[in-house]
């Protein structure tokens, strides 16, 4: 098992937040982008990018070995074809939880613009993340990230792949009687390694567990856009 590992991002993506916070195509005036960047700046004096991460082989979809069963036909496809497995875990940690808990009962406006640039952070601490593991790897392809809960790879093996990781311990990730991660902008995925690897490294809708709400959708576009 690789150690902990932390991630320091140099700038956080303004154009992705944007696009979280309902600026597609349009260009934010003056004071959106002041506000911006005060909350960035505040968000940057808590943001503390970790993860951890294990990678297994696999014979016939499952990790030989091991209690976590990789469980429904969706990430039994994402895998088809697959040499290794990558169990990952990310956080940007709990301080920016707090951030957007405080912002929420002070103002909504701040608290919705912290949140889109957490996220962000968080995606680009799994970008670093999976750019350093597949460092590791050379000669290898790899699958996209997938998440639990997403087709019918059931959330509620949370607990059982931090576990795993050991990552309550590690890198202060856990699980509540929900199934979500605490902290909220924390992330649990598995990706495929492996050679001449034929799929779409693309997400699909169709597994979406959110595709009936999302935004994204109703305005004929994908969360990859």
């Amino acid at each position: 098992m690789e150690s902990v590992q932390s991630v320091t991002i140099e700038q956080i993506n303004f154009q992705e937040a944007l696009r979280y916070l309902g600026f597609r195509g349009k260009e934010p005036d003056d004071t959106t982008m002041e506000l911006l960047l005060s909350c960035e700046k505040e968000l940057r004096q808590v943001l503390d990018g970790k993860f951890l991460y294990k990678v297994f082989d696999l014979e016939g979809g499952q990790v030989p070995n091991c209690s976590f069963e990789l469980k429904g036909e969706s990430i039994a496809k994402h895998l088809d074809g697959c040499e290794k497995v990558v169990f990952m875990c990310a956080t940007i940690s709990a301080g920016v939880d707090t951030l957007i808990r405080k912002k929420q009962i002070l103002g909504m406006a701040e608290a919705m613009m912290i949140d889109s640039l957490a996220s962000v952070a968080v995606e680009q601490v799994c970008e670093e993340a999976e750019k350093r593991i597949m460092e590791a790897f050379p000669g290898y392809e790899h699958t996209w990230r997938f998440g639990l809960g997403y087709g019918d790879f059931p959330l509620a093996a949370q607990k059982e792949f931090l576990e795993l990781l050991d990552a309550p311990k590690r890198i202060g990730v856990c699980v509540n009687n929900a199934s979500m991660l605490t902290p909220v902008k924390s992330v649990t995925c598995v990706f495929g390694l492996g050679h001449q690897l034929k799929r779409e490294n693309v997400k699909s809708c169709d597994f979406c567990n959110m595709r009936e709400q999302c935004q994204f959708r109703k305005e004929g576009k994908n969360c990859g856009e």
